[in-house]
């Protein structure tokens, strides 16, 4: 018995556009995936809020003008302008507030505490009442810092208490930085410090700090950048950056840059450390 014949075509088309519709959603899905990664890779890379607006740049070394006693950077394409200041501890002696504010430095990060390299403990800077006083009453901007020794991140959180304790009551609005790296005069208890406990302690000070309802953020050198520091873990915060040549380069970018440590300015006898801090133009 003879079979009837039937096209064949549109069975083809059927299974064409089946295929078709498997390889659209498949690609649907691929690209929902991708852009979930994007979003929570963005969620922890991202910088932290804050009311300063700042964010960690690559600098273009070409608006970078190296005038006297301090340089000069504004960005129109980033909307980005830097603004000069001093950081400052005991070792810069008596100051004279007034005269580095008629000098031009806009704010000051003045070392707060710091923690021994042998016993562990944690102190006061000598002159730290006098200069943050000093800085505020001469409307200066006030940043400060703990030179840090922690061993793991428990120690790193007290050191973060420590200094809390000490700022309370200070008009601190600019950032409260961590700054731990090695000290080459001699022994210390973090000899031996792997990079990847450095990178913890420095993440369990900035969330002490931003819960507290400061601007936590990070002071590294060319050396911690590249051999201690997991710099990927550490990028949603502002990264202070210390690089004493005119082309300073990071892969992350910084927020602040220490580009000498042998700045002379009206105010201070000897030298001091001279800064550029990159903030949104208004």
């Amino acid at each position: 018995m003879s079979q009837p014949l039937y096209p064949r075509r549109p069975q083809r088309r059927a299974k064409k556009t089946r295929r078709l519709l498997l390889l659209a959603l498949a690609a649907v899905f691929l690209v929902s995936t991708a852009v979930t990664i994007f979003v929570a890779y963005r969620a922890h890379h991202s910088i932290i809020k804050n009311t300063l607006g700042l964010r960690n740049i690559q600098v273009d070394h070409v608006l970078l003008q190296t005038g006297s006693p301090f340089y000069t950077y504004a960005d129109s394409g980033e909307n980005i302008i830097a603004s000069p200041g001093i950081d400052v501890s005991t070792f810069q002696g008596e100051i004279d507030w007034q005269a580095v504010k008629a000098a031009g430095a806009e704010f000051a990060i003045i070392r707060a505490a710091y923690r021994g390299y042998e016993t562990g403990r944690l102190v006061p800077d000598d002159t730290f009442e006098k200069n943050i006083q000093g800085a505020a009453d001469a409307g200066l901007q006030v940043g400060v810092y703990l030179y840090s020794q922690a061993l793991n991140e428990a120690e790193a959180e007290e050191e973060a208490d420590y200094l809390l304790d000490l700022i309370r009551g200070y008009p601190v609005g600019y950032p409260v930085v961590y700054d731990q790296e090695e000290y080459t005069a001699g022994q210390t208890r973090t000899d031996g410090l792997s990079g990847e406990q450095a990178t913890l302690n420095a993440l369990a000070f900035c969330r002490r700090i931003y819960k507290a309802g400061y601007l936590p953020m990070i002071y590294v050198n060319t050396d911690w950048a590249h051999n201690m520091y997991d710099m990927e873990k550490l990028d949603h915060y502002p990264v202070w950056y210390a690089d004493y040549t005119t082309s300073p380069s990071l892969p992350g970018g910084f927020a602040m840059w220490q580009y000498t440590d042998e700045g002379r300015i009206s105010g201070i006898e000897g030298p001091v450390d001279l800064n550029l801090l990159f903030l949104p133009a208004e």
